[in-house]
């Protein structure tokens, strides 16, 4: 399915795959790349996960189990798929060094773009809970702000973003009760929380963005989404926002007295619809 290099993993087909993108002094970085199940590009869009864990843990797979039904449903309308690892606070570093994990992974999606037979410039990224933050880091950051000395630099374009519970203003805590962010941000320099804040890269040019909340989340708070679907409209941007009433941070019930609005299987119907919308 591939063979081996010193430093990576080189793809030599499109074909299912677990495929080493970066090697650290922690741990082998490694990626998912699942290809469409229908050709229906030349270049196949990317559907590209990060999972969540509070960026204290992280599984790929997990990732690809909890969008499931998106996965499989984007695979059909001719996408391809990839999730991927990053290093988490265990493997000692900051949040600027698992943004840039993030970054590495797509730069080496693009720079094997007419192996894997797919669209560098036509990426969806999806992610939950850290996983969505680090997904929107991804979306609107620029290409070369987060760097780790890394072999290829190729660049790549986010076309829609579609993300779950998302952290969007470290810098603003009022918006999540996340107790171990603060790891993260260690022997770090004033203004990091702002530097890695999706919303501090928020312009014009951002791309369509679909942000789903619960409203009895208590780990990530509904206004993390809202304050940011503000600052999209008011940049111009194509967003959405679905809010789960009575759901919580995996959209789940809360409370026995109240049902939640929307399921976890409408949540994923309504990603697809938005990236088949959006997608051109």
């Amino acid at each position: 399915m591939f063979r081996k290099s010193n430093v990576i993993d080189v793809p030599t087909g499109n074909n299912a795959a677990e495929l080493i993108y970066k090697r650290t002094a922690s741990k082998d970085l490694k990626l998912t790349f699942l290809p469409p199940k229908k050709t229906r590009y030349d270049k196949a869009p990317v559907y590209f996960l990060i999972p969540g864990g509070g960026w204290h843990v992280e599984n790929r797979q997990s990732m690809i189990d909890f969008s499931i039904q998106s996965v499989e449903a984007l695979r059909n309308e001719g996408f391809a798929v990839v999730s991927i690892d990053y290093r988490v606070y265990k493997d000692g570093v900051v949040m600027r060094e698992i943004i840039a994990d993030c970054f590495d992974a797509a730069r080496y999606v693009a720079h094997f773009a007419e192996t894997l037979k797919i669209d560098k410039d036509s990426f969806i990224t999806s992610g939950h809970s850290a996983g969505a933050h680090l997904a929107l880091m991804l979306s609107y950051a620029p290409n070369n702000e987060f760097q780790d000395n890394y072999a290829f630099t190729d660049t790549f374009k986010v076309k829609v973003a579609a993300v779950m519970s998302p952290p969007t203003i470290l810098h603003d805590p009022s918006t999540y009760n996340l107790r171990d962010l603060d790891d993260l941000f260690i022997g770090e320099q004033n203004g990091e929380k702002e530097r890695t804040s999706p919303i501090t890269y928020v312009t014009t040019y951002s791309p369509s963005t679909f942000l789903i909340a619960g409203t009895c989340d208590y780990l990530v708070f509904a206004t993390s989404a809202e304050k940011l679907y503000q600052k999209l409209l008011n940049c111009g941007v194509k967003a959405k926002l679905l809010l789960a009433k009575g759901a919580g941070h995996s959209f789940e019930k809360i409370y026995d007295c109240i049902e939640p609005n929307v399921t976890m299987e409408d949540v994923q119907d309504e990603i697809v619809r938005f990236v088949l919308a959006h997608i051109q």
